[in-house]
């Protein structure tokens, strides 16, 4: 049996890798010739019968109807709502690096609410660390900006109604007092998000969905966006909300714009500049000083927080 703590900073270290993988397989699904909402249907709806499949298999008990239609709640807002804001920003202009400095701001929305509503104290020490990693953060994207995109005023709300859904999904999971097995949790959440897309897909094709397109670009894209950043994703997120709770998994997406560098350095070619690679190391450090405040568990039968 391994120690909680090296399970915990397990689940730490693969949510980073693999929640940043999402930017990357964005970046993948874009060169599919595929409308890339009806792309992202498709990769939901495969990752939910995968999920649903070893729910099946695992999970042989029946489950409350309540409790399955309250995680596929969690899984509209901290999936489909949040994805589906960045998606569409992107697409209606708005900067891929002004994109991710707002989605940035989602630990400090987390962090102040978590006080008043999960009992996650946020310390000075825990602060200073915020606020030397949203520094390193705004220094990493702002060093990869190349332009300025036009776009409408209006476009620049949905990544900030990215930011408010993951941040309230990630509230009712930690609060929720029935727990249910990580399969089932991931599925209903999964098929949340195929319904939220499959519809936009709808709106956007006039009633009609494309199929998927079997070349080469678009089953790789689906195949890393299903297996690393749908179910590695969501699953390591789902898991550190239950290890480390909202502020301190909050806390970790700091970490995912400068790993978002280093995987397009490694697979693009795309090498960060001075100014970004100094704000990886600010960000790291501010990480390193908010993680190390003080550690929470979550206690399972409240939903809640206390420091261990």
């Amino acid at each position: 049996m391994l120690p909680p703590a090296l399970i915990s900073l397990a689940c730490a270290v693969g949510f980073v890798i693999c929640w940043s993988s999402g930017f990357v397989g964005g970046r993948l699904a874009t060169a599919s010739s595929m409308p890339i909402l009806a792309l992202f249907a498709w990769r939901f709806l495969f990752a939910s019968l995968a999920a649903g499949l070893y729910w099946r298999c695992s999970v042989p008990q029946r489950l409350p109807a309540r409790a399955l239609l309250a995680e596929a709640g969690v899984g509209s807002l901290t999936m489909g709502g949040y994805l589906l804001g960045i998606i569409l920003a992107l697409q209606f202009g708005v900067s891929a690096g002004l994109t991710a400095l707002i989605a940035a701001l989602q630990p400090l929305l987390a962090a102040t609410l978590a006080g008043r509503w999960l009992g996650e104290r946020l310390g000075a020490q825990g602060w200073l660390g915020m606020l030397l990693a949203t520094l390193g953060v705004g220094v990493c994207v702002f060093d990869d900006i190349n332009g300025v995109q036009a776009a409408p005023l209006w476009a620049y709300t949905l990544p900030l109604l990215s930011v408010v859904s993951v941040t309230l999904g990630s509230f009712v999971s930690v609060r929720r007092a029935l727990r249910l097995p990580m399969a089932a949790t991931l599925t209903m959440q999964l098929w949340a998000a195929t319904l939220i897309f499959t519809l936009a897909a709808l709106i956007a094709g006039q009633g009609r969905l494309a199929l998927p397109v079997l070349d080469s670009v678009t089953l790789a894209s689906m195949a890393w966006l299903i297996v690393l950043s749908s179910l590695g994703g969501y699953g390591f997120f789902v898991a550190c909300l239950r290890r480390l709770g909202v502020t301190q998994t909050s806390t970790l997406v700091y970490l995912t714009p400068p790993v978002t560098l280093v995987w397009a350095a490694l697979m693009f070619g795309e090498l960060p500049g001075r100014w970004g690679i100094v704000g990886m190391l600010v960000a790291l450090l501010g990480v390193v000083i908010a993680l190390c405040r003080g550690r929470l568990t979550v206690t399972p039968s409240l939903g809640g927080t206390q420091r261990a």
